[in-house]
């Protein structure tokens, strides 16, 4: 009988990771992504189509979530609202939820997804969240992954499969997530992680900065193209 897995997939190194996993372990693909109003909806668009290409998955899903971008609250759809850049971002010493936090947004794609998963009958729903994130953004750790899945008991009809929520890479940081990327052979080339939504990867929003350590320190190169160095800041420069 074939597995099917819903990979909520936003074009980055992370949940293309995780989609990548879900393809090694026999699943079936429907890969999901939602236009929420954010800025880096068109290049993350354009890598998520390269990456269902590449893992061959049976369908490619593109929702709208616009009343994200309504309620506004977040950096990302806000565009009145800056992205902090270089300095301004502390990986590791971060006080508090910093303000490209998206109200709820993991846990409304993941009810999004789950009418999806329930719709074509999925065994399960793989997504990208891990350690690294979860040290800001609190909808990335385990507790919310099974807590989660507990609702999802309850959450679809009674004829359904329920199907449960997968994060492979929830006890990971980003040298180990790029590190097993290699060894799935997940295509790290065609991720796009920038918060900006450039045509190029800014190297300097948190995003970028991640990705940009996660490469040096798991010590494999770095295919991304940068426009900036990871401690310059453009702002101060105007």
């Amino acid at each position: 009988m074939t597995k099917i897995a819903v990979c909520i997939c936003s074009g980055g190194i992370d949940s293309t990771v995780a989609a990548t996993i879900a393809s090694q372990g026999g699943y079936e693909l429907h890969l999901f992504h939602a236009s929420y109003g954010q800025r880096a909806e068109k290049r993350e668009k354009e890598a998520v189509d390269k990456i269902a290409a590449y893992l061959d998955a049976k369908e490619l899903k593109f929702v709208e979530i616009p009343f994200l971008k309504e309620l506004g609250g977040s950096a990302l759809t806000d565009i009145a609202r800056e992205v902090p850049v270089a300095k301004e971002v502390n990986l590791d010493k971060q006080r508090g939820t910093p303000s490209t936090w998206v109200p709820c947004r993991n846990l409304v794609l993941l009810a999004t997804a789950s009418a999806y998963a329930e719709v074509v009958s999925a065994d399960a729903l793989f997504v990208g969240f891990n350690a690294e994130e979860a040290r800001a953004y609190p909808d990335n750790e385990k507790e919310f992954v099974e807590r989660y899945n507990a609702v999802l008991e309850k959450a679809v009809a009674s004829f359904s499969r329920t199907p449960t929520v997968k994060a492979p890479l929830v006890d990971l940081f980003k040298p180990d997530i790029i590190i097993k990327g290699i060894e799935v052979e997940a295509p790290l080339h065609l991720t796009y992680s920038c918060y900006l939504g450039g045509e190029k990867h800014c190297g300097i929003c948190e995003s970028c900065l991640h990705r940009r350590r996660g490469f040096k320190e798991a010590g494999v190169e770095d295919p991304t193209e940068y426009v900036y160095e990871s401690g310059e800041n453009p702002k101060s420069q105007a």
